[in-house]
């Protein structure tokens, strides 16, 4: 009863005494035996060759094309024993080369059986045998480890039809190549034709010893020594000048070997080990159907991974609609990251770019408890359908600690320091799997936020990255890592399109507002166009009886009339004149365009007169005086007397600004603008400042605080300013407002404006 051969421990030789090829094949004989029988028949073989050469090829190509039609007929005999296409495709093409070569030992030169007979003809006959059978080892070794596929009668038709076609290309056709020329030798395509059997005999070897294991140690190393003879009886076959030549005699030595070993390759895979060979295969079998189930399995795994991340992916695109505030779309996605429903991250984190202050600041973390906060679960469903964006759950997801600890981090946006930065400027995921390992910046971050095995994804729209998405890995294995990176990518991008839309949208609305504004102030100073003119009109028409009026009022208050009422009410209307006459003066300043004049200033003179003839109205408020003046400031090319009525205008502001006292600072120095050497001068009051409400709108014309003001003196100074191609800012102190002017020492080469 023959046994289970899954009983059988693989081996090269089992023992299975029961198969009945092995009661009828005789035992193996050892090595030495083997040798002991060729040494003699070489022997015998090369004084036969010395005695009578053609008798010698004669012999041992018989000799050849019997075993050839011994191998043809093991192969094809036990073709349903073994279900290899290895045993079948080696006896097909042995069939068809041992026919060939019976062509070429009956056409050798001297034996005179064909009429066709001729070293010529013999050699390519030769050659196509060879060729044959070069193309038998390279498919033999192709199919190794793999089911026949064809019919047997597939490849035994498929060799014949080839050697059938080569034969007739030789005779009658005769369009094969010359292979050998009487008196001269091998022909080169002849040699080249032997260099090229031997490079295909060299690759089936070089496959075969990479499939070693679908044949064994003693099957395969039959072949390979088969295919190392063949190699070189086809290199001894490029060197002979004379079919007769000693060359010839070594190559058909070789190609003798080359045939018993096959020979007995076949025997011993078909007849000797039968069982070792299905064994062999069914091994084989088994381990590519093992490997077929693992990928599977594998492909089943990732396909239930792939449905989990679409889905939420899908549902996470849903969720990115529904809402395009900018700070609460920021919350939504982080939650989702986090959450056990969408990329369940332990945690997740977003890092802002500030590309002009150079770092990238922690602006919100949200950890799976936190991400509940806005995406609660549904206590049916168990998953989270509809969000809280609401402003309470966006502050308790800022006041966790995670969040309190992302927002404390500052990174250098430079990508030798941390992982979070070269994921920004190179634009690309970036995984740390060993913070230890991290530059200093890492090393710090890792540390702080307690972070192992992290994740960075860039934010980046087309124009330059604006965040980076840190995620905590936690400790997972290389698989899983690898299915959770490709989640996170696709999630980065989800993220970025739906950001990038409310960063649009923000951006739209404060160019909405922007616009807005413009066109209010466009209106504005349409209708202060209109006005100035009529102002300057009504000006023009008015200053010459307020001269009069001014000066009878003068003559009146110097006239000893004897009435202190009338003296008192002269006073008044001289002191409102002269008010007026002011007032008239910046209206038509203002509405005129003013020509600069050029010439040396001396500011530090500029800075003393504007002082002196602000003194006693100064005096008079209580307004004590403080001076921080560098002397001598350098000279400036500008206008002196515009310049003077910037430092009048701006003093005076200062000066109403403290009605019931204070402190008035000055301060004046070396400065630059705009990479060029200029003076700063600063006029600080201690008034209370300016409302940051009316800030932007001071240097407006006719805009003013003071209620007998008009509106005038900072537009003016803001105008005499930028013509001098200077700037100039207001910014609230501790105590009141300071005004700080910067001018060029020189004009811009393309002069005054």
């Amino acid at each position: 009863m023959p046994r289970d051969p899954a009983q059988f421990p693989y081996q090269d030789n089992p023992v299975v005494p029961e198969a009945p090829g092995d009661a009828i094949l005789p035992p193996r004989r050892p090595l030495w035996l083997w040798l002991a029988l060729a040494l003699p028949a070489g022997v015998g073989l090369l004084l036969i060759a010395r005695t009578n050469y053609l008798l010698f090829h004669v012999v041992v190509e018989l000799f050849s094309i019997v075993l050839a039609a011994a191998v043809f007929t093991i192969g094809w005999n036990t073709r349903r024993m073994v279900q290899s296409p290895f045993f079948l495709v080696l006896a097909s093409g042995f069939l068809a080369t041992g026919l060939i070569d019976l062509l070429h030992t009956l056409t050798f030169k001297g034996v005179g059986v064909l009429p066709l007979a001729g070293s010529n003809v013999s050699i390519q006959l030769w050659i196509v045998a060879r060729a044959l059978e070069a193309a038998t080892f390279l498919v033999v070794a192709l199919h190794l480890g793999r089911p026949l596929r064809f019919s047997p009668w597939f490849w035994l038709w498929s060799f014949s039809g080839v050697a059938l076609l080569l034969t007739l290309s030789i005779w009658p056709l005769q369009v094969f190549p010359q292979c050998f020329v009487e008196g001269v030798g091998l022909t080169p395509f002849k040699i080249a034709c032997e260099y090229l059997i031997s490079a295909v005999l060299a690759a089936a070897a070089i496959l075969i010893w990479r499939r070693w294991d679908h044949l064994g140690t003693r099957l395969g190393g039959m072949l390979l020594a088969a295919l190392i003879f063949n190699i070189v009886s086809e290199l001894s076959f490029t060197l002979y000048l004379d079919p007769y030549a000693t060359s010839n005699f070594i190559g058909h030595i070789f190609k003798l070997v080359t045939v018993v070993l096959v020979y007995h390759a076949l025997v011993e895979g078909t007849l000797r080990t039968p069982y070792s060979t299905l064994f062999r295969e069914l091994t084989a079998l088994n381990r590519n159907l093992d490997a077929e189930l693992r990928r599977r399995e594998h492909s089943e795994t990732q396909l239930r991974v792939a449905n989990l991340e679409f889905s939420a992916l899908y549902r996470s695109s849903q969720l990115l609609h529904s809402t395009l505030r900018l700070d609460a779309l920021t919350h939504l996605v982080l939650s989702m990251a986090a959450s056990p429903d969408g990329g369940n991250f332990r945690r997740v984190m977003l890092f802002t770019v500030n590309v002009r202050a150079g770092v990238l600041q922690g602006m919100l973390g949200v950890d799976r408890d936190s991400a509940a906060l806005v995406l609660p679960r549904d206590a049916v469903t168990e998953r989270w359908d509809t969000p809280r964006l609401d402003a309470a759950a966006c502050a308790a997801q800022r006041n966790t600690e995670v969040n309190l600890a992302v927002v404390k981090q500052r990174l250098n946006l430079a990508v030798d320091d941390n992982a979070v930065a070269q994921s920004c400027l190179e634009r690309r995921l970036v995984l740390v799997d060993k913070p230890a390992a991290e530059p200093p910046g890492g090393l710090e971050l890792a540390e702080k936020l307690q972070l192992k095995t992290y994740a960075c994804a860039p934010l980046s729209n087309r124009e330059e990255p604006f965040g980076v998405l840190v995620v905590d890995l936690e400790e997972v294995d290389e698989i899983s890592t690898s299915e959770r990176l490709r989640f996170l990518e696709l999630f980065a991008r989800q993220a970025t399109a739906a950001l990038e839309n409310a960063r649009l949208l923000h951006r739209l609305e404060g160019a909405h507002r922007e616009l807005r504004e413009v066109q209010e102030q466009l209106i504005q100073g349409e209708k202060l166009a209109v006005l100035g003119e009529m102002a300057a009109q009504v000006a023009h028409e008015l200053r010459n009886p307020l001269v009069s009026v001014g000066g009878f009022a003068q003559r009146l208050v110097k006239l000893d009339i004897g009435n202190e009422r009338a003296s008192e009410y002269a006073a008044i209307i001289a002191r409102e004149v002269r008010r007026l006459e002011e007032m008239l003066g910046n209206i038509l300043a203002f509405s005129k365009k003013q020509l600069v004049c050029l010439e040396t200033c001396d500011m530090n003179a500029l800075l003393a007169e504007s002082l002196e003839l602000e003194a006693d109205l100064r005096q008079n408020s209580g307004i004590s005086l403080v001076l921080d003046v560098v002397v001598p400031l350098p000279e400036i090319v500008g206008d002196c007397r515009q310049l003077r009525q910037v430092l009048l205008n701006l003093l005076s502001n200062a000066r109403q600004a403290m009605p019931k006292g204070g402190t008035l600072t000055l301060r004046a120095d070396s400065s630059t603008l705009r990479g060029e050497e200029a003076v700063a001068v600063e006029v600080e009051d201690t008034g209370g400042g300016i409302p940051s409400e009316i800030m932007r709108n001071i240097f407006n014309p006719f805009f003013s605080t003071h209620p007998k003001g008009t509106g005038l003196g900072l537009s003016i100074s803001h105008r005499i300013v930028e013509q001098h191609h200077g700037e100039i800012e207001v910014v609230n102190g501790v105590d009141g407002a300071c005004f700080i002017v910067r001018l060029p020492l020189r004009p811009p080469k393309s002069g005054m404006r």
